[in-house]
C-alpha cells in the first residue's frame, strides 16, 4: 500500500497528533519505515517547470485536471476553514439550509483534492512511460528497529497502567490517577525522546534538501573531494576506509565536532554500503567520524573530513550530505522502568509505596516524626534520610547557597555510618565535582569510586578508578562506599543491583526527568534529590502525553519557585551575589526568599555600583546575532578591565579586575562565535564565552549577558526561549558583584507568558 500526498502536512501532522496523544506510533513508525507515505510535491518540483509563481497543487492541477479544474467558493485550504466558520454559525443560528449547503462544499472540496492527488500520480507514471523512465521494482521493508517482544511488554504494562483512568478526565484525576498516567508514560518516555530524531531522519531521506539543509548538525555538500581513497582490509582492519574532505555550511548552533559519528548520506541510487532503499529514496549509513572540521580556504564555507568505513568493497560515489548521529542507546534505563512498570500493574489497586511513587504523587517524604528542623541543613538531613526508608527527600539549592558542599557533607555522614551510597547526574562532570568535594569531607579515597567516561580512561583522578564494570558489584559489597555514576550505571542491575544502596544522590536533580528518576530509583532504598527548579530545565526532544520529560524537582515544585516546606530544605543564603545583586535575582526566580550572607557585602569593585544594570543597545533585524552588542560588550569590557577589586573570601585584596574575571553569557551559538572573534580582536582573550549552559555551576565577579536578537519578531525559537527566567536567572546569578544584561529595547516590551500563579509579568530588564 502507498499513500500519496502532496507537501508535508499529513506526515508531520500525523506525527504530532500520534505523540501529542501517544496513540497510534508504532502504526506510524512501521509506515514512514516502510515508505508508505508518498509525497508528489518533491517529486513535480524536481521534475516540472511550469509557467506559474508557485508549486501548489491548485497551480499545477492545470496541467491534468482538464475541464474538471476547480471552481465554487472553496479553492484552497484558507477557504475551506473559513468556510468552515461560516458554517458553525449559520448551524448555531439555526440556518440549516445554508449551513448543509456550506458544508456540501467543504466536503466536495476534500474530495476534489482526493481526485486532483490521485490524477497527478496517474499524469505522472503516464510521463515516465512515455520517456522511458523504468518502473523500479518494490523493496520489501526493513524489520521494525521495537524489539517485538519489547513492544508487547511495554504495551501490555501501559495498558495496564492505564486502565483504572478510563473514563476520567486529565483535570478530574486525584493524585494517585496522575501517578499513575505519569508510570504509563514513563514506560514510552525513551522511545518518545528518539521519536522525534527517528521521524526527521526517515524524513530527511525521501524530502526536498531545502526543507531540512538549515536543520542543525546537517552539512549540504558543496563540494567533495577523494584525501585518501579506499585503503583494503589489514591487519586487525576488517573494513575497507577513505578519508574524505567535505565543504559546505552548517547552520549556527550546530554541535558537529570532531570525533563525532555522524550519518553520511548519498543521493539516490544510493551505493550497496547503505543498505537497500525504496525508489526515491537516499542512502545512508554511520559508519563514518570525524576528524577535523575548519574554514575553507577557497570560500567561505565549513570543511569536514571524515574517515568513512564500509564493506565488503568499496564504491566511487561521494557523500552529498553528513546528517546528525543516532540517539544514544538507553536499554538499560528502558528496562528498568519497564521492570518498575510491570511491578506497579500487579499491585493494583493498592500500588506499593517507593521513592518514585513518591515523588509522582506529589506526597511528603515518609520519615518518622517528620522533617528534622534545628536550622542546621546538613544535621537535619542527615536525620531525616536515617529516618526515612523507601521514599525521598528534595533540597533547593539556588545559586551560590552551597547545594555541592551540603550534599558533600551529608554524603560523608552517612557513609562514616557504613552506608553505600550513589551519586548521579545528567553529566560526569556534575558526579565529579561532587565526588571531590565528598573527598575534601574526609572519605578515603579507596571508598569513592567510578568508572571513566569514554575516552577519559588515562586520566588522572583523586578517587578510586573502576576499570570495567565488571569492577562495580565488587565495590559496592563493601560498606561506607560512594559510587558515581550516570544514569546507565544504576539503571543497570548488572552494575548496581536492584536496592543495593542505602541512598542515592541525583544531583542537579532540577535538570533530571521524572522518567530517568524512576529508572535510577531501581537501585536504591532512598532518594536524596539535589538541585534548583530554578535553574535551566530538563532538556526534551519529545512530545509526550503527560509531563514525563520534567525534572523530578520541578514536578515536586508544581510551579512554586521555593519548594513547598512540607517536601523538604529550601537553602535560603547565597554566599556569591552582593546583597543588591541577590534581591534582583530572588525577586525574580525564589518569591524573595533568597538572601546574602553577610560577607558579600564587604567585595568592592571601585567605581560600579553593585547589582544588575539593564544595557540597552538598539538594533534591527538580528536574530542569532548582533555586532552591536558585541561592540557594546567590547566597550564594557574596557571600562571594566583594570578597575579595584577586592574579594576576601577568595584571597584578593587590592587586586585588580582582570580580563578572566568576567563572563560574557549569549543565548545562541552564533553570538558566541561573534563574541569569542569580537573579544580576541580587542585582546580580551581571556574572557570566557559561552552559552548559558556552559556556565552553569561557574561564578565570575562580573557577568555580562547578551540577549542578541532585536525584537520578539527575530527570536528563532520564540520570545519563551530567550526571555525564560530560569535561563536569565543562571545567567545572571554567575556573579558575585554586577551583572549586566545587554539587550534590545525592543525586546523589553514583550510579554511573555508565565508558569507562575499570579499570572504573566511584563519583562522589565530593570528587574
Amino acid at each position: 500500500m502507498h499513500i500519496y500526498h502532496y507537501a508535508d502536512y499529513e506526515r508531520s501532522h500525523l506525527q504530532q497528533l500520534c505523540a501529542r496523544h501517544g496513540v497510534g506510533e508504532q502504526i506510524l513508525d512501521e509506515l514512514l519505515e516502510a515508505g508508505v507515505f508518498v509525497d508528489l510535491y518533491p517529486i513535480v518540483k524536481r521534475s516540472i517547470r511550469i509557467s506559474a509563481n508557485s508549486y501548489s497543487l491548485k497551480k499545477v492541477e492545470q496541467l491534468y485536471m482538464g475541464d474538471e479544474l476547480r471552481t465554487g467558493d472553496v479553492t484552497n485550504a484558507a477557504d475551506s476553514v473559513q468556510q468552515y466558520v461560516d458554517y458553525c454559525q449559520a448551524r448555531d443560528a439555526g440556518r440549516t439550509e445554508e449551513a448543509q449547503r456550506l458544508l456540501a462544499e467543504i466536503a466536495d472540496y476534500n474530495r476534489y483534492d482526493c481526485v486532483s492527488t490521485l490524477r497527478l500520480r496517474d499524469w505522472l507514471l503516464g510521463l515516465a512511460d512515455a520517456h522511458g523512465v523504468s518502473r523500479r521494482p518494490a523493496i520489501d521493508p526493513a524489520e521494525s528497529r521495537r524489539d517485538a517482544e519489547l513492544a508487547r511488554r511495554e504495551d501490555a504494562a501501559t495498558a495496564a497502567l492505564l486502565a483504572p483512568l478510563d473514563g476520567v478526565a486529565a483535570p478530574d484525576r486525584d493524585a494517585d490517577q496522575t501517578a499513575l498516567a505519569l508510570a504509563a508514560a514513563a514506560i514510552e518516555y525513551h522511545r518518545r525522546e528518539d521519536k522525534s530524531y527517528w521521524w526527521e531522519h526517515f524524513n530527511r531521506e525521501i524530502a526536498p534538501v531545502e526543507t531540512w539543509e538549515d536543520q542543525r548538525d546537517v552539512l549540504v555538500v558543496h563540494d567533495a573531494r577523494v584525501a585518501t581513497d579506499w585503503e583494503p582490509p589489514a591487519g586487525r582492519q576488517s573494513l575497507w576506509r577513505r578519508t574524505v574532505t567535505l565543504a559546505g555550511r552548517l547552520t549556527p548552533g550546530s554541535g558537529l565536532g570532531e570525533s563525532d559519528d555522524p550519518f553520511v548520506m548519498y543521493t539516490d541510487p544510493a551505493p550497496e554500503g547503505c543498505g537497500m532503499t525504496l525508489p526515491g529514496q537516499r542512502g545512508e549509513h554511520s559508519r563514518t567520524r570525524v576528524l577535523s572540521i575548519g574554514v575553507s580556504a577557497r570560500a567561505e564555507a565549513d570543511t569536514v573530513v571524515t574517515l568513512e568505513e564500509r564493506g565488503p568493497a568499496p564504491w566511487p560515489q561521494l557523500p552529498m550530505a553528513l546528517t546528525p548521529k543516532p540517539p544514544i542507546r538507553t536499554a538499560a534505563q528502558r528496562e528498568a522502568i519497564l521492570e518498575w512498570g510491570e511491578a506497579l500493574a500487579a499491585a493494583l489497586p493498592g500500588p506499593p509505596d517507593g521513592a518514585a511513587l513518591d515523588i509522582l504523587r506529589r506526597r511528603p517524604p515518609r520519615i518518622d516524626g517528620g522533617l528534622a528542623r534545628t536550622g542546621d541543613a546538613v544535621a537535619d538531613i542527615v536525620a531525616s534520610l536515617i529516618a526515612m526508608s523507601d521514599s525521598y527527600l528534595a533540597v533547593q539549592g539556588p545559586p551560590g547557597s552551597g547545594k555541592t558542599y551540603v550534599g558533600a557533607a551529608v554524603i560523608a555522614a552517612l557513609a562514616r555510618r557504613g552506608w553505600r551510597i550513589g551519586v548521579a547526574a545528567q553529566s560526569h562532570a556534575v558526579v565529579e565535582n561532587l565526588l571531590r568535594q565528598v573527598l575534601a569531607n574526609g572519605v578515603p579515597r579507596g571508598r569513592v569510586g567510578k568508572k571513566p567516561g569514554r575516552g577519559e580512561e588515562q586520566r588522572a583522578v583523586p578517587w578510586t578508578r573502576l576499570a570495567s564494570n565488571d569492577d562495580i558489584p565488587p565495590f559496592l559489597a563493601a560498606t561506607g562506599v560512594v559510587l558515581g555514576g550516570t544514569a546507565w550505571d544504576f539503571a543497570n542491575p548488572n552494575k548496581v543491583g536492584r536496592g543495593a544502596l542505602d541512598l542515592l544522590v541525583i544531583d542537579e536533580a532540577g535538570q533530571y526527568s521524572l522518567a530517568n528518576t524512576i529508572a535510577v530509583a531501581m537501585g536504591a532504598r532512598r532518594l536524596l534529590l539535589l538541585g534548583d527548579p530554578q535553574q535551566l530545565p530538563q532538556v526534551s526532544q519529545g512530545v509526550h502525553p503527560e509531563p514525563i520529560q520534567t525534572s523530578a524537582l520541578g514536578w515536586l515544585s508544581d510551579g512554586h519557585d521555593v519548594l513547598p516546606d512540607e517536601l523538604g530544605y529550601f537553602l535560603a543564603e547565597s554566599r556569591r551575589m552582593h546583597p543588591a545583586l541577590c534581591a534582583a535575582v530572588s525577586s525574580l526566580s525564589y518569591e524573595g526568599r533568597l538572601g546574602a550572607h553577610p560577607s558579600t557585602a564587604l567585595r568592592r569593585l571601585d567605581g560600579v555600583e553593585p547589582g544588575l544594570h539593564p544595557v540597552a543597545v538598539p538594533s534591527a533585524d538580528r536574530s542569532v546575532e548582533s555586532p552591536e552588542e558585541a561592540a557594546a560588550i567590547v566597550d564594557l569590557l574596557r571600562s571594566l578591565v583594570g578597575r579595584g577589586w577586592s574579594d576576601p573570601g577568595a584571597g584578593r585584596s587590592d587586586t585588580q579586575l582582570d580580563a578572566d574575571d568576567v563572563i560574557v553569557v549569549a543565548p545562541y551559538n552564533a553570538q558566541v562565535a561573534l563574541l569569542r572573534g569580537a573579544l580576541d580582536a580587542a585582546g580580551f582573550t581571556a574572557t570566557r564565552v559561552g552559552t548559558v549552559d556552559k556556565f552553569q555551576g561557574q561564578e565570575a565577579p562580573v557577568a555580562i549577558v547578551s540577549m542578541t536578537a532585536s525584537s520578539a519578531l527575530d527570536v528563532p525559537r520564540g520570545i519563551d526561549f530567550l526571555l525564560l527566567r530560569n535561563r536569565l536567572n543562571v545567567a545572571i546569578s554567575r556573579a558575585k558583584w554586577a551583572a549586566y544584561l545587554v539587550h534590545s529595547p525592543r525586546c523589553a516590551i514583550t510579554c511573555p507568558t508565565g508558569r507562575r500563579a499570579r499570572g504573566a509579568q511584563r519583562f522589565h530588564p530593570a528587574r
